[in-house]
């Protein structure tokens, strides 16, 4: 009996190791000792030590990233995020997040770095105590209105800023063709996706953020034009050019850049351009509901759903089989015109510029 006890002891301390060990992989006691020596180069060898996990705490309870942050070292907390650490992040015993020491310190570099990674100036502490409300500074209170306006992307680089490179050993990396500064994980400014399911409107999202939009963002927002013969990409959004392909665009996106040359579109009432397709210059979007089998409209940058035609979309071009033309019909006044109305009256071109 007392053997068969023994036995039972000494498997539940083994499970009990065991599960310590899926908790703590690594402990980051040595992470955060060397942040508070400031040792560089010692603590990017221990950031790639096999299944480090930089989001746990070490012994004493500290995140790496709060500590860092804390020590007002940049490398140090540009080093962390390469390495997974989530901006987002919070102390397991006060709730602190690495934006409220940011604030705290007054350090409008590292705050502005972390807002780029997804940091929210509305999460709290445990006291309820949010970022946004620890503003030592002009330039900590002009970082928190330049959020409120854009969010994360407000502090990403410009389109064009990152290029991928690759060593002898095949391994990727990123280059700023501006600084010269090189990571090997991609910044945010190169994480965004367009997101297109059938029945749901267009969406773009940033996975290393978590900031999701409605209308394209300026990382996204290129076409590749030709003029006298040459071929380069334009970035509508910031007004560039470059004749290097934008590395920051998805594959697929790029591929789809790449076959639609010069693609653009004039309103023939008001001669605008378009560089973007106008069918999204509305943010309302026509979709089914499948339970109650009936179609709604939802506003992608409100959130609103509404079942009866907003305005916007009450025009609709329709095939009049009579004469072969087409026709414009209002599904709200029923009215029928021959001419289309002016947010409807675009052409596609695909000539050369």
């Amino acid at each position: 009996m007392a053997a068969s006890r023994a036995l039972c002891a000494c498997l539940a301390m083994a499970l009990l190791a065991v599960a310590m060990a899926k908790v703590s992989p690594t402990l980051t006691d040595k992470l955060v000792d060397l942040i508070k020596k400031k040792e560089l180069s010692k603590f990017v060898e221990e950031l790639q030590l096999k299944d480090m996990d930089v989001n746990q705490p070490d012994s004493k309870g500290t995140l790496p990233l709060i500590e860092a942050v804390r020590g007002k070292d940049f490398k140090f907390v540009d080093a962390l995020l390469q390495y997974g650490a989530l901006a987002k992040s919070k102390d397991p015993a006060t709730g602190t997040t690495p934006l409220h020491v940011a604030f705290q310190t007054n350090n409008p570099q590292i705050a502005r770095f972390l807002l780029s990674f997804g940091a929210d100036p509305n999460a709290t502490d445990k006291a309820g105590k949010k970022a946004r409300e620890i503003s030592p500074s002009k330039e900590i209170a002009d970082l928190i209105a330049t959020w409120d306006k854009e969010g994360a992307m407000a502090f990403e680089d410009p389109p064009g800023t990152w290029a991928k490179k690759s060593e002898k050993s095949s391994e990727e990396y990123w280059f700023n063709v501006k600084t010269g500064e090189s990571r090997w994980t991609a910044p945010p400014s190169a994480a965004w996706q367009r997101i297109d399911m059938q029945g749901q409107p267009i969406k773009y999202t940033n996975y290393i953020t978590g900031q999701t939009v409605a209308k394209c963002p300026p990382p996204l927002a290129w076409v590749k034009v030709r003029a006298d013969g040459k071929e380069m990409f334009y970035n509508w959004k910031i007004n560039f050019t470059q004749v290097e392909k934008p590395e920051e665009v998805p594959k697929e996106l790029l591929e789809d850049i790449e076959k639609n040359v010069n693609q653009r579109w004039l309103n023939q009432k008001t001669l605008e351009w378009s560089w973007s397709d106008p069918t999204f210059n509305t943010p309302w979007r026509e979709l089914h509901d499948a339970e109650h089998d009936k179609d709604y409209w939802y506003n992608v940058e409100t959130g609103e759903s509404v079942w009866e035609i907003p305005e916007a979309m009450a025009w609709t071009k329709l095939k009049d089989d009579e004469s072969g033309g087409h026709f414009f019909h209002n599904r709200l006044t029923q009215d029928s015109s021959w001419e289309a109305p002016e947010h409807l009256d675009w052409v596609r071109h695909d000539s050369d510029l």
